[in-house]
């Protein structure tokens, strides 16, 4: 994936093949049987235990920008991979195995979450949080939308056209055509940072909380950075993390980033946004023998 955090980002859809090993790096696409062993012993468990305790099974990795591809060009990184995460694409893979009804199916989650409908090539990986990854998401019922559960919320909204990537400097971060790059209205809701500080004890564990930074006219971005949050003596995020130099994925205490939030000076942050995975149907079927 092409990010420069978050915000930069930017074959068949059969699971087996996407788990066998990358040539260049053996091993590398293998689910680690310990990851395994904890998504099957949670596979009936609550959906809030279920992602607890698989985000947990993936802590302490080494954070690497831009882990993923799709094995080919453009981007030749593996398609999947569970030694290295970014923000995106560990809680693509927390999501994927807490939802799948076993392991076996994460794939299918996965692909779902990076490519829609689509067959999991670069011109159709969800590059663009806000208008793409996020409505798919909703659309495909693997989340819904609870910001406005926690306080008032602002509404951002802004037409995306050609001429707002042409004036995008990272344009060219992208090996898409023109025809390519999504088009349309984005509109995200969020609450302001104030709000969410006096809101995250009430914040429910499982909960996916995406940074909201200052819109820029000329930037088709708003989300820079995606979390969970998960149980804990106080509230906690969860996250692939590059914060203070320290580059893997941790916890950290939900107020405590919230406030770092408050001092960022650059491109200035302005909230954030909450969804919640959904539970999409029973986890196992059982039959009483008569």
């Amino acid at each position: 994936m092409r990010l420069l955090g978050l915000w930069l980002v930017a074959h068949s859809p059969a699971f087996a093949q996407e788990d066998a090993p990358s040539a260049d790096v053996p091993d590398i696409g293998q689910m680690p049987q310990t990851i395994r062993d904890v998504a099957i012993g949670v596979m009936n468990e609550p959906l809030v235990v279920r992602v607890d305790a698989v985000s947990a099974s993936m802590l302490d990795r080494p954070y690497v920008n831009d882990p993923l591809g799709e094995g080919v060009a453009p981007d030749t990184d593996p398609l999947v991979r569970y030694d290295a995460f970014d923000c995106l694409t560990y809680v693509e893979e927390v999501l994927a195995l807490s939802l799948a009804p076993d392991p076996a199916h994460a794939a299918e989650v996965r692909l779902s979450l990076r490519y829609g409908d689509n067959p999991p090539e670069y011109r159709y990986r969800h590059h663009f949080m806000e208008l793409q990854w996020i409505p798919s998401a909703v659309e495909k019922g693997w989340l819904r939308e609870t910001t406005q559960e926690y306080g008032p919320v602002q509404t951002y909204t802004r037409d995306v056209t050609p001429a707002t990537y042409s004036a995008w400097r990272s344009r060219s971060s992208f090996a898409l055509t023109d025809e390519e790059l999504p088009y349309g209205t984005m509109v995200l809701n969020y609450l302001s940072l104030e709000d969410a500080l006096a809101a995250v004890d009430d914040i429910r564990p499982g909960s996916v909380v995406m940074t909201v930074r200052e819109d820029r006219s000329y930037n088709p971005l708003w989300i820079s950075h995606v979390s969970f949050v998960v149980a804990g003596d106080r509230p906690t995020i969860r996250h692939a993390s590059r914060m203070r130099s320290v580059m893997e994925t941790r916890d950290q205490g939900l107020a405590w980033y919230i406030e770092q939030l408050m001092a960022y000076k650059n491109w200035k942050a302005v909230g954030i946004a909450i969804y919640e995975p959904l539970e999409n149907g029973p986890r196992r079927i059982i039959v009483e023998e008569p």
